[in-house]
């Protein structure tokens, strides 16, 4: 069985205070913050239509993969952030420190600038903590679980339907 990761309570409050005035402050409807494997850590904000565990894996996926493609065109690194702007909704999906997956999902009358400048200053806020998350998965190295990816793919194949 998949083990969650526990971070100390004063670690989760920054955590979630920062997420809930980043969904404030960017009027996103939704914020969410996952581990690098694509754990979620936090949500706030609606997400009654969304899957935020396959959201979560989703962009960790997706970050890995745009790190290894901008490898691949000899670039040293990508710029740690993707954004897609959608019809009614866009999300911005951000690497935080090598160690946090941030993703932002907000309505497209919201001007992109504005979530930029708020997730900018979040992840001033959140990369201390990255420091603090990484030596606490130092100290159990259990702490994904051997389970984790077969969890995962079972997520991933209910979220597809089995394509």
């Amino acid at each position: 069985m998949r083990r969650q990761i526990v971070l100390p309570e004063d670690v989760a409050m920054q955590i979630e205070q920062i997420l809930r005035e980043l969904r404030t402050r960017a009027r996103a409807d939704c914020t969410f913050l996952a581990d690098i494997s694509g754990q979620v850590i936090d949500i706030h904000g609606g997400v009654e239509d969304m899957d935020p565990i396959v959201m979560a894996a989703l962009a960790a996926g997706e970050l890995a993969t745009m790190e290894e493609l901008t490898r691949q065109i000899g670039d040293r690194s990508f710029g740690r952030s993707l954004l897609h702007e959608g019809e009614r909704r866009s999300l911005y999906i951000c690497n935080v420190h090598g160690t946090f997956v941030l993703v932002v999902v907000f309505s497209t009358d919201t001007p992109v600038g504005l979530v930029r400048l708020f997730v900018r200053r979040a992840i001033e806020r959140l990369s201390p903590l990255a420091d603090r998350f990484e030596e606490i998965v130092r100290q159990d190295k259990s702490v994904l679980g051997v389970d984790f990816s077969a969890a995962l793919s079972d997520e991933l194949d209910k979220a597809f339907g089995g394509i």
